[in-house]
C-alpha cells in the first residue's frame, strides 16, 4: 500500500507540473470537444482577445475565425476527428478585438480528452511574417524588372566559372540557353568561345587575389570590342564565392575614336529568397517551443540576408558612372546615385522628392521630348538624345518598372554624356564637305586653267602681229593682263584645294593674305564693302599649314561680310572691312598680330563667350552650322597661336589672332603650287 501511495504522489505531481507548463507557455494552447472550447491556456486567451480562459470555455472557436475561412477550419479539424490527418498544419485569419484580421498558423492533431474525442491544437499569431514574405516578394519582383531592364551584359559566376545567373541582354548577346541546375554552363565558352579560361584572364586573378578588374579586349568569338568589369562576389562573412561580370559592346566607341572612353557600368543584384516552412508536431511540448524557436531564427536570418542584399545593391548601382535616377509618375525622383547627384551637383539626400525637370533644366514643366514621359504613357522602352542649355548632349533611356497588372508604376532613366561622339560625328561630316568641295574646286580650277592659257597665247600673237604690221593694240595687253590676273586667282583656288598634311614649311603671311583676298576679292567690291588692308612693309614670316591660316582667313572674312550686309543692306560710308597686321611679343617671344576690324551688328554680350564653341551659331540655320569659327579656333590652337573676340552689338566687332614668328635664321620656303 506505501508503494502504490508513493506512485498516485508522483504522478499527482507530475501532472500538476505539466499544468503549470502548458498554463504558462507563451505557445497558444487549446482542446476542441464537440466543436466548443474544452480548455485553453493564458496566450491563448490573450491571443483571441480575452484576459481570462474561463471567459472563452464553453465557446466555439468558429466565432473568431473569418468569415472566409470558417469553411476551412470545419473542414481541416473535421478530418483530424476523423483520423484522416495527423499532426495537420494550416493557416487562417481570425478578427482580432479591434475588427482587423490576424493571420494565424494553426497544428492540431486527435486527442482524446475525458474519454471523449477530442481535437487538441497549437496556434499563433504570423501577420508579420506574412508582410515580411509580401515585401521580400515584391522586393525580388522589382529587382528581376530593374536587373533585366538594364542594357550591358550582367552574367554571375560562381568559383568554378559556372554562370548561374544572367539578365536578358546577356542571354541574347551571349546567346546563353536556359540556366538551371542540371547543366553546367561555363562562362568562357559563351565569352570566348573557348573550352577553357584563356592564357592571363583578369577574371581568373579577380578569383585569385579578390579584387576587381576592368579590361577590354576583342572577342572574335562574340565579333565584338567588349568591356568587361570583373568584381569578386562575396558572402555575408566576406568570403569569395564566385565572381560578377559586367560587360558591354563598345564597338563602335572603337571605331569612331579610341581616346573616348565611356564607362558604364551596371549592376544589379540578384536576391535570394529563402524561407524555412515549420514542421510542427505535438509529440512533446518542448518540440513545438523549439520549432517555434527554430522559426523565428530563421525569419530574423531572412531579414539580414535582406538588408545585406539591398546595401550591397545600391552600392553597385553607385558605382555605375552614368547618371540613373528612378521616378515616380509625377516624375518627381524616388532615387539617384552618385553620378546623377555629382552632375545636378546636389547631395543624393537632398534630390528625393524632386521633380526632374526642376533639378536637370531648371523649367517648371516636363521636357517637350521627354523619354520618360512617353514610358510612362506607352509602357515601353523610349530613348532621345536630349541637348541642355550649357550645350551637352545627352542620351537619355527610360526603362519601365510595371506592377503585376501590368501598369507602369515607376521608370528607371539612365542618361548618358554624347556630346564628344556627336561633335566627332559632325566634325566628320563636316570635313567630308569640305574635302568634296575642295575636290570640286581643284577640278574646276584645272578646266580653267587650260582656254585661260589659251586666251593669253592668243593675245600675245595678236601683239606680235601689231608690231609687225606697226599699227597701235590697246586691247591685247589688257587681255593679257586680265588673263595673268584670272590664271592668279586660279593658282590660289588650287593651293587652297590641295592641302596635304605635311610638314609646316616657313612662308610669308603677306603671301597667304593676298592668296586669300584674291579669292574672296571680288565678293566683297559686288557686297559693296570698302577693304583696307594695313601691312609692315618688311615681310612677316610664319612657320604653318598656309592652307589651314587661309581657311582660317576666308571663314573671318565670310562672318565680317554676313555681319556688314546684315546692318547695311545697300552701300555706305562705314561699309568697311580692316585687316591691319603686325609684330608683338608675347612671353618674350616673336608673334605676329592679324586684326579683322568690322562695323557690322556685332555680337550681344550674353553670348560672346560661346561664339568659339561648337555648333553655335547666331546666323539662321540654313545658313551657319556653328562649326567655322570652332574649327578655326583649333586650327590657331594647333598652331601655338590663339584667338580673341571683341565686340560690342550693334557698333563694332574685332577679331584678334596671334601667331608664332618664325625664327629669323628660317628663310621663307617656295610652296609648291
Amino acid at each position: 500500500m506505501a508503494h502504490k501511495s508513493e506512485t498516485n504522489k508522483t504522478l499527482t505531481e507530475n501532472i500538476e507540473q505539466y499544468h503549470q507548463l502548458v498554463e504558462h507557455s507563451p505557445v497558444a494552447i487549446g482542446i476542441l470537444q464537440n466543436d466548443k472550447i474544452a480548455f485553453i491556456n493564458t496566450s491563448g486567451a490573450k491571443l483571441l482577445g480575452n484576459s481570462s480562459p474561463e471567459q472563452l470555455t464553453g465557446k466555439s472557436l468558429l466565432d473568431f475565425a473569418h468569415p472566409d475561412y470558417r469553411k476551412i477550419m470545419v473542414n481541416q479539424l473535421g478530418n483530424i476527428l476523423k483520423g484522416k490527418n495527423e499532426n495537420e498544419t494550416f493557416e487562417l485569419k481570425f478578427i482580432g478585438t479591434d475588427g482587423s484580421d490576424i493571420d494565424i498558423e494553426i497544428t492540431a492533431s486527435r486527442f482524446t480528452h475525458n474519454n471523449k474525442p477530442a481535437v487538441q491544437f497549437t496556434f499563433s499569431e504570423i501577420s508579420r511574417r506574412k508582410k515580411m514574405e509580401e515585401l521580400i516578394l515584391q522586393s525580388r519582383h522589382d529587382w528581376e524588372d530593374t536587373f533585366h531592364a538594364i542594357t550591358d551584359v550582367i552574367t554571375i559566376h560562381d568559383k568554378d566559372f559556372n554562370i548561374i545567373y544572367a539578365n536578358k541582354a546577356a542571354q541574347t548577346m551571349l546567346k546563353l540557353p536556359a540556366l538551371d541546375n542540371h547543366f553546367v554552363h561555363k562562362c568562357f565558352k559563351f565569352y570566348h568561345g573557348t573550352k577553357q579560361p584563356p592564357e592571363g584572364c583578369p577574371s581568373c586573378d579577380c578569383l585569385k587575389t579578390g579584387k576587381p578588374a576592368n579590361f577590354e579586349i576583342f572577342e572574335p568569338h562574340l565579333n565584338t570590342y567588349v568591356e568587361i568589369r570583373s568584381m569578386p562576389r562575396l558572402n555575408s562573412n566576406n568570403e569569395l564565392i564566385g565572381l560578377i561580370h559586367i560587360a558591354r559592346d563598345v564597338t563602335e566607341r572603337k571605331e569612331a575614336e579610341e581616346e573616348i572612353q565611356k564607362a558604364k557600368d551596371e549592376l544589379e543584384l540578384r536576391v535570394e529568397e529563402r524561407t524555412s516552412e515549420l514542421r510542427i508536431t505535438n509529440k512533446q511540448l518542448m518540440e513545438e517551443i523549439n520549432e517555434r524557436k527554430i522559426a523565428v531564427e530563421a525569419l530574423q536570418k531572412s531579414e539580414i540576408e535582406y538588408r545585406e542584399l539591398s546595401n550591397e545593391f545600391n552600392t553597385l548601382l553607385n558605382g555605375i558612372p552614368d547618371n540613373l535616377i528612378l521616378l515616380s509618375p509625377d516624375l518627381k525622383i524616388m532615387w539617384a546615385n552618385k553620378a546623377a547627384a555629382r552632375v545636378f551637383g546636389k547631395d543624393i539626400s537632398n534630390l528625393k522628392g524632386h521633380f526632374c525637370y526642376g533639378i536637370c533644366c531648371s523649367i517648371f514643366s516636363p521636357c517637350d521630348n521627354c523619354p520618360t514621359s512617353k514610358s510612362f504613357l506607352s509602357g515601353k522602352e523610349e530613348n532621345a538624345e536630349i541637348q541642355t542649355s550649357d550645350g551637352k548632349v545627352w542620351d537619355i533611356r527610360a526603362f519601365p518598372i510595371k506592377d503585376e497588372s501590368g501598369t507602369v508604376k515607376s521608370v528607371i532613366e539612365l542618361a548618358g554624356d554624347i556630346t564628344e561622339k556627336v561633335n566627332l560625328r559632325a566634325r566628320a561630316m563636316r570635313t567630308k564637305h569640305l574635302a568634296s568641295l575642295g575636290e570640286l574646286a581643284a577640278g574646276v580650277a584645272h578646266e580653267i586653267n587650260n582656254p585661260i592659257n589659251n586666251i593669253i597665247n592668243y593675245a600675245q600673237l595678236l601683239i606680235d602681229e601689231a608690231k609687225e604690221s606697226n599699227r597701235d593694240d590697246e586691247i591685247s595687253p589688257r587681255i593679257i593682263k586680265d588673263g595673268e590676273r584670272i590664271a592668279a586667282i586660279v593658282r590660289s583656288l588650287l593651293s587652297f584645294a590641295r592641302f596635304r598634311k605635311e610638314e609646316k614649311v616657313n612662308i610669308s603671311l603677306h603671301d597667304i593674305l593676298s592668296d586669300t583676298l584674291s579669292l574672296t576679292s571680288a565678293q566683297i567690291r559686288k557686297d559693296g564693302i570698302e577693304l583696307k588692308i594695313i601691312l609692315p612693309d618688311e615681310p612677316i614670316n610664319i612657320s604653318t599649314h598656309p592652307q589651314l591660316i587661309q581657311q582660317v582667313f576666308l571663314n573671318i572674312i565670310s562672318n565680317a561680310r554676313y555681319a556688314l550686309n546684315q546692318r547695311y543692306p545697300e552701300s555706305d560710308d562705314n561699309k568697311i572691312l580692316e585687316i591691319e597686321c603686325k609684330r608683338t611679343e608675347a612671353n618674350n617671344k616673336p608673334f605676329v598680330e592679324i586684326l579683322f576690324h568690322d562695323h557690322g551688328t556685332g555680337i550681344p554680350k550674353d553670348i560672346l563667350d560661346k561664339i568659339l564653341n561648337p555648333f553655335f551659331s547666331t546666323k539662321p540655320a540654313h545658313i551657319g552650322t556653328g562649326l567655322g569659327l570652332s574649327i578655326s579656333h583649333g586650327i590657331i590652337s594647333e598652331h601655338g597661336g590663339n584667338i580673341m573676340v571683341e565686340s560690342i552689338e550693334g557698333d563694332y566687332t574685332n577679331i584678334l589672332i596671334y601667331l608664332p614668328e618664325a625664327l629669323a635664321e628660317n628663310e621663307c620656303k617656295n610652296i609648291d603650287n
